[in-house]
């Protein structure tokens, strides 16, 4: 994952939900091929500390988006993916994210030593 790729998806999730994480975690969860995840293996796949991890975690628990899968003989908390078109939403924003990488201006150093910006293919230099 780029920079400006978890920046823009960590900018999309304050703007939808007030919280930096909340929807790489969705993602994270929405990717996982059994729909069975725990805190420790996402905040390892997300490369994250867990603390940055809990609060979504708990809100999608809240939001019935995961449920609490049953402990077993596990020492860990697993939860389960239950069917929702979130999931589908949170694939859109990376989408989208992804778009917004590919297209958003880049920096670049003009004749006169200062940055300009320009659009791939534009062109032109930026107005000083």
């Amino acid at each position: 994952m780029t920079e400006a790729y978890e920046a823009e998806l960590r900018a999309m999730s304050r703007a939808a939900f007030g919280q930096n994480y909340r929807l790489e975690v969705m993602l994270a969860v929405a990717d996982a091929a059994d729909g069975l995840v725990n805190l420790t293996e996402l905040a390892r796949t997300l490369d994250l500390p867990t603390s940055n991890v809990q609060v979504p975690l708990k809100s999608l628990l809240t939001l019935a988006l995961i449920s609490e899968a049953p402990s077993g003989d596990s020492k860990r908390k697993y939860y389960l993916r239950n069917p929702s078109h979130a999931w589908a939403w949170a694939r859109e924003m990376r989408a989208a994210a992804q778009a917004a990488v590919e297209t958003a201006p880049v920096a670049r150093t003009g004749t006169a030593g200062r940055a300009e910006l320009s659009r791939s293919g534009s062109g032109g230099e930026a107005d000083a």
